[in-house]
Order: structure tokens, then C-alpha cells, then sequence
């Protein structure tokens, strides 16, 4: 029998994805947020309090923890680093102690900002050099974790994308914008790999299944430049691409430094599982092909502020 899983951040694009692909494979996976509807098929967590983490991994008693939940916002983590802190280090570090309690893995996702972008593409060998804040929290935590217990797989990804309940991914921009009509100014000289939910759910699923520890690489196939990707959005939705204005990327004032290209290497993952990482255009062909059972399941499941 497949061993239990806990999902920390069940509400996000990537944890959400990553339920239902467990519970397509018949695994026993329970969903835990800070926003839970009442009712609705997630507990309630708050990973900043430590009793909570405690008695909910000492009481479940997983084999396996999947920690997707963080503070993203790249901006907000450069102006309250000690802020933030306390949510993408402190809390990560606090979840590994309480799955070293009782013996389980954890699927740690981190992120391309751990890499500066000089060297352009990236393998999982090659040492972290963040240039901003979230991606110097990442990389803290993937050190911790890979020191503590070799069965810890850490995820790096890149530009997740896919249907969410809080339209905060660069697709459901694009959406928003070109669907009322508006222009939407995209950054045309940084690239990058999209990475589809769905897909990188699926694929991290089998990495977990087989046992695979230490760092993997999981992200779309595509390497390309943001205003392209943005480009393939309109293509895929039947969207007004002249709408889309390319603009250099500039640093503005309060803005966290970026990479300009933080692409990602994959060769070690497709080694150890066979399911393909998917391009731009198949994951937003099945990101329009799911939009109505999306929507259905968004009405009924998903947690509400």
C-alpha cells in the first residue's frame, strides 16, 4: 500500500495540482492550507504555529510531506526579509523536524531564483548564486534539508502556471488582460522554462513513487523568453496577441533584482522517470481543455477568504 501524504499548501496552484494527482493514483493524500473552506476537503494549517505543525504531522504520521506553501511574491520578500522569514525558512525548517519525528520524506519545492542567471541554463549540481531575497530564503532551506536526511527530494521550478483560485500566475494575467481588451506590457529579453502544474505535478508524483532524494529539476520543456510564452497564452485561447507589448525588463525602484535567464536543465529527471515534461503550447492546450471541470470543482472545493 502506498504510503500516507501530506500536502502543505493544498489551496496553491502547485499543492492543489499535486492532491488531485495523488488521488488519481489512489494514494491516501490529506490537504492542509491557511484558507480552508469550511466543510471543504483541506484541514486548516497555519505552518508559522508550531503546535499546529506538530500535532497535525505527529497525528496523521505520514510517510511523506509535500511543502509547496511559501510566500512567493519576490518584491515583498526583498523589502520584509525577516517578515517572510518566519513563512519560506522557519516554518520549511519546522515541518523537516516534525517529519524527522516521525520518519517521514519530504517533497521540498524551491525555485530557479536560487540561480543569479549569468550562466543562463542551469544543473542541479551547480551551485546556488541568488541575486534577491526569495531566492536567497530558498536556497537556505535547500542546504538545511539536503544536510538533514538524504531521502528529501527538493523540487527547483520555474513559472508555474495553470488554473488557480487566486489569479495570481503570469497565464491568468495574460487572460485577464487580453480577455477585457487591454493592452499588457511583457518583458521581452528574459527566459526562462513555463512550467505547467498539472504536468509538474504528475511528474513529481513518480519522482516520489520511486524514491528519488536530493535535487531535481521539474519544468516545462520550453525555453524561451516571456513575451513569446505570452504570445502562445493568446495563440491557445483564440486571444488578441497585438495586445501584448514588448519591453525590456528595467529594475524599478522597491523591485527585487530578477535573473534574466534562469532556464533549467532536465536531463537528470528524464533519467529517472519516464513521463515527458511537457511544452508551452501542450500545457496550455490542456490548461483550456480542463477549464470547465475547473470551474466546477473551484465552486465546490476550493478554499474562500
Amino acid at each position: 500500500m502506498a504510503e500516507r501524504v501530506l500536502v502543505v499548501g493544498a489551496g496553491g496552484l502547485i499543492g492543489n495540482a499535486l492532491c488531485r494527482a495523488w488521488e488519481r493514483r489512489g494514494v491516501q493524500a490529506l490537504g492542509a492550507d491557511l484558507h480552508c473552506r469550511p466543510g471543504g476537503p483541506f484541514r486548516p494549517l497555519d505552518i508559522t504555529d508550531a503546535s499546529q505543525v506538530e500535532s497535525m504531522v505527529r497525528d496523521y504520521r505520514p510517510g511523506l510531506v509535500a511543502l509547496p506553501a511559501a510566500n512567493p511574491h519576490v518584491d515583498f520578500c526583498e523589502t520584509h526579509p525577516e517578515e517572510t522569514a518566519r513563512v519560506n525558512v522557519e516554518a520549511a525548517l519546522r515541518v523537516e523536524r516534525e517529519c524527522r519525528a516521525v520518519g517521514a520524506r519530504m517533497a521540498y519545492f524551491s525555485s530557479d531564483y536560487v540561480f543569479d542567471g549569468v550562466k543562463g541554463s542551469y544543473a542541479e549540481d551547480d551551485p546556488p548564486s541568488p541575486l534577491n531575497e526569495y531566492g536567497r530564503q530558498k536556497a537556505r532551506v535547500e542546504k538545511a534539508l539536503l544536510a538533514s536526511d538524504p531521502r528529501h527530494l527538493v523540487v527547483r521550478t520555474s513559472g508555474v502556471y495553470g488554473w488557480q483560485w487566486r489569479p495570481q500566475n503570469f497565464v491568468l494575467q495574460v487572460l485577464s488582460a487580453l480577455g477585457a481588451g487591454r493592452q499588457l506590457r511583457v518583458t521581452d529579453d528574459v527566459r526562462y522554462n513555463p512550467t505547467y502544474a498539472e504536468n509538474l505535478a504528475e511528474v513529481v508524483a513518480d519522482l516520489c513513487a520511486c524514491g528519488a532524494g536530493g535535487v531535481f529539476h521539474v519544468v516545462g520543456s520550453d525555453r524561451m523568453a516571456r513575451l513569446a510564452f505570452a504570445r502562445q497564452v493568446a495563440a491557445v485561447f483564440g486571444l488578441d496577441a497585438a495586445l501584448l507589448v514588448g519591453v525590456p525588463s528595467v529594475r524599478a525602484a522597491g523591485h527585487a533584482p530578477r535573473p534574466k535567464e534562469s532556464s533549467l536543465e532536465t536531463a537528470k529527471v528524464a533519467g529517472r522517470v519516464r513521463r515527458a515534461l511537457w511544452g508551452a503550447r501542450e500545457g496550455l492546450s490542456d490548461m483550456l481543455r480542463r477549464r470547465a471541470a475547473w470551474e466546477e470543482y473551484a465552486e465546490t472545493a476550493l478554499p474562500q477568504r
